[in-house]
């Protein structure tokens, strides 16, 4: 177990504990009412797609169905549980075989830059701006076009077409 954690600085919580804590994504995700607002199916799919606390099953998952049935969220808690598992290794660019000039990049593409802000960075920000855990571990800055500056060189962005994504070492992307 100590060499299976050896390269992180915090030991990180598996997807369940991520989604329900209120120290993570729990307050976003619970309504007033106490009730979790994830559709069972989606859960079950978030525990497939990660089925520890450091291992991810696929490369590229593609989520597909009807309006309004959660894709979108589902995948911008993807991208918060893979930056927050980056956040808790010690450094991301030796774990990972980079130079720590780079900077490790996760996308969120839609067909206009303002609908990637409107959908899933929109989302993103909220969950962050809820979370004890991710503002302790980056900031946020702006005062209408929020942004969410994580801690060890990583970033955030919002992407309308793929050169605006060429040349970073992109960790993850959404499109939407």
């Amino acid at each position: 177990e100590d060499l299976k954690y050896a390269d992180f600085e915090e030991i990180p919580v598996d997807i369940s504990t991520f989604m329900h804590d209120p120290r993570y994504l729990g307050k976003a995700l619970y309504d007033q009412e106490g009730r979790f607002t994830i559709f069972p199916y989606w859960e079950k799919t978030l525990e497939d797609i990660f089925p520890d606390n450091i291992s991810t099953k696929y490369n590229n998952i593609v989520l597909t169905g009807a309006i309004g049935l959660g894709k979108s969220t589902i995948a911008v808690i993807c991208l918060l549980y893979l930056l927050y598992r980056l956040l808790c290794l010690k450094n991301p660019y030796t774990y990972y075989g980079m130079q720590e000039i780079d900077k490790i990049t996760i996308s969120l593409m839609n067909i206009t830059l303002d609908n990637a802000k409107g959908v899933a960075l929109d989302k993103m920000n909220q969950m962050i701006l809820s979370s004890e855990w991710f503002m302790s571990h980056g900031e946020m800055a702006g005062s209408t076009n929020l942004v969410f500056h994580p801690e060890k060189h990583i970033e955030v962005i919002v992407a309308s077409s793929n050169n605006q994504n060429i040349g970073r070492a992109l960790f993850a992307n959404f499109t939407d």
